[in-house]
């Protein structure tokens, strides 16, 4: 008696692994093809002023090691790493760290920024635009506290109009001051 109940459970155990087996595997040619929004509106268009600016502080996002890094002439500096010790760099923001701003800001969450970019802004809910927002503003946490408002704030909508496709400079130059 005691058998036909093992052997019971390794039939049911068997069953339930084949099933799992069976399991659909997404079909990569049927996944949606997204893209980041454009690096030449968040360069030319002030994105990245107005994030250098107010984002990239030493104690805020001009860290190396934060998740979200802002490189500018007022705060963290790419500097030749055999170079330890160097002096560092007074001129303007380079070409170069620039384009790690863009890249930092699209990689914090490529697929979700990626598909705020293919439905013009539509979905919005990821951590580019909550985390300046804090808890108190719809957002999410953010350790600086909210730096951004939905409504009204030049910062969010230069933010949100380059994730649409058709960044407004002129919301980016005033959120720059």
């Amino acid at each position: 008696m005691m058998c036909r109940k093992n052997s019971a459970l390794v039939a049911i155990a068997l069953g339930v692994a084949a099933c799992a087996s069976c399991a659909v595997v997404p079909d990569p040619n049927q996944a949606a093809v997204v893209s980041p929004p454009s690096r030449e509106q968040f360069i030319m268009g002030g994105v990245n002023d107005f994030m250098e600016r107010r984002c990239g502080a030493l104690d805020c996002h001009g860290q190396i090691g934060r998740p979200l890094r802002i490189y500018g002439a007022l705060g963290l500096r790419k500097t030749d790493p055999s170079m330890p010790g160097a002096e560092r760099p007074t001129t303007a923001t380079t070409d170069d760290e620039k384009i790690d701003n863009y890249l930092s800001a699209i990689d914090l969450e490529p697929e979700a920024i990626g598909y705020a970019n293919a439905t013009k802004g539509e979905y919005d809910d990821f951590l580019l635009l909550k985390k300046p927002l804090g808890l108190e503003n719809e957002g999410v946490r953010h350790k600086g506290g909210p730096v951004l408002r939905v409504t009204g704030d030049p910062g969010f909508e230069c933010l949100r109009s380059w994730i649409r496709g058709a960044v407004r400079t002129k919301d980016c130059q005033d959120a720059t001051f």
